[in-house]
């Protein structure tokens, strides 16, 4: 793919080296300017990244308090349904111990030998449901001290997150009010450079910003820092000579090359006479 030349060449029409001095002092100052113009705008872009997730962020924190309130509750009437099971149990097995009692004093006074047994058969079988009882109590009592523990650390966190959003939302909205700030004195900056760009350049500016997030992409050892691609030796020439616009072939990027990367050889008069 060939490289595009952004016509912006100045109206004159005889050539000489004091016109062709002014013209690339013209072309050099507008792509200072361009860079100039996407260095404010990577800054907007920042600022207004931060000013777009800050209410997202405090949305967030909002959303898990709310459910985290939901888990206490869900967890507080799971409790109460634990413990009021333990207290039925417990009266279950009062009910069942004070069976056995009545049973084994019976059983001291029985002389006939088959109802012995049978009220044997009774007592041991009382004893066996009193000790399923019992061990769904010590299985109640368990899930009861698990779901104390939870409840504790939960509200322990609720607390937290409570402490910790108010102290974020009276910084966010002080970094809100200074990021707006900064925007408005960037958009001021953006503006007066905006009102010296020739409207096509802008248009160019502003439709490769558009598709690639920076317009600009500086050259540095022959390569394309937008793209990582490297520049056909021909355009490298060109866009070293700083005498026209000229873009990446890959990524369309306007390119550019700061004056400290330019080769002596390359470097050009940049006074006017």
């Amino acid at each position: 793919m060939k490289s595009s030349v952004m016509n912006v060449r100045l109206k004159w029409t005889h050539w000489s080296p004091k016109k062709i001095d002014r013209e690339e002092i013209y072309l050099k100052d507008l792509l200072l300017k361009l860079v100039e113009l996407q260095e404010i705008d990577i800054q907007i872009d920042f600022y207004q990244e931060h000013l777009d997730s800050m209410p997202v962020e405090l949305q967030e924190m909002a959303k898990a308090i709310v459910g985290l309130r939901h888990e206490i509750d869900d967890a507080i009437a799971l409790l109460a349904t634990v413990e009021g099971e333990l207290k039925s149990k417990e009266q279950d097995i009062a009910v069942e111990q004070e069976k056995i009692k009545k049973s084994e004093r019976r059983l001291l006074s029985i002389k006939n030998l088959k109802e012995h047994d049978a009220l044997s058969r009774e007592i041991k079988l009382g004893k066996k449901v009193a000790g399923e009882i019992e061990e769904h109590i010590l299985e109640l009592i368990g899930r009861n001290e698990d779901l104390k523990k939870s409840i504790d650390k939960k509200q322990s966190d609720l607390k937290k997150y409570e402490e910790t959003i108010v102290e974020k939302k009276e910084k966010a909205e002080q970094l809100m009010t200074k990021a707006k700030e900064a925007v408005k004195d960037l958009f001021a900056q953006k503006d007066e450079i905006v009102s010296d760009i020739d409207h096509e350049i802008l248009k160019r500016y502003q439709t490769v910003k558009k598709a690639r997030g920076n317009a600009l992409a500086q050259m540095i050892n022959g390569s394309c820092t937008g793209c990582y691609m490297i520049v056909p030796p021909q355009l490298n020439i060109r866009v070293l000579k700083q005498q026209e616009f000229l873009t990446c072939p890959n990524c369309n990027r306007i390119l550019y090359v700061k004056q400290e990367n330019i080769p002596e050889n390359n470097k050009t008069d940049q006074l006017i006479n």
